[in-house]
């Protein structure tokens, strides 16, 4: 049947996040969930704070560039997929099946269909535990076949 979150927190922003990190001590647990296609929670409940990216604040897909788009940790894998479709970028197509949000999709590296995460990315957004926000490049991701070397304690913003 599951259990509760200890406390939630759902930021406003990478700033709102970033701050909230800083002022947390590193003793207190901190689990990261997305909209949940890979969450099981056991009786007890999860200790410490559970941190949901908000759709308003880390949901955007935009285009940036002909051949580039910016998507939020929160935004669906799906949505990112159409948004491509619409604007008529091609590679995207296999976000369209796979349940989750891109936050997960950076961290296991999600694919289908032959095609990887670690293939589109150029750079991702991160905030580290203790609230220093940084950019990634795709070498540094460290991605193999549904896995990424990022650090653990990084959140994924964009």
């Amino acid at each position: 049947a599951g259990g509760l979150a200890e406390a939630l927190f759902q930021p406003a922003d990478e700033e709102d996040l970033a701050a909230f990190l800083k002022a947390v001590p590193e003793e207190i647990p901190l689990t990261i969930v997305g909209v949940g296609s890979n969450l099981l929670v056991r009786d007890g409940g999860i200790p410490g704070f559970v941190v949901r990216l908000s759709a308003k604040g880390f949901g955007e897909a935009e285009v940036i560039s002909p051949i580039r788009i910016k998507a939020g940790a929160a935004a669906p894998d799906k949505r990112v997929a159409a948004v491509a479709l619409e604007a008529g970028i091609g590679g995207f197509h296999f976000y369209h099946g796979i349940p989750g949000a891109i936050g997960g999709a950076l961290r296991m590296n999600a694919g289908a269909n032959g095609v990887e995460t670690r293939e589109r990315v150029v750079e991702v957004r991160a905030v580290d535990r203790r609230g220093n926000a940084l950019t990634l490049s795709n070498s540094e991701m460290g991605y193999a076949y549904r896995h990424s070397a990022a650090p653990a304690g990084l959140i994924f913003t964009s």
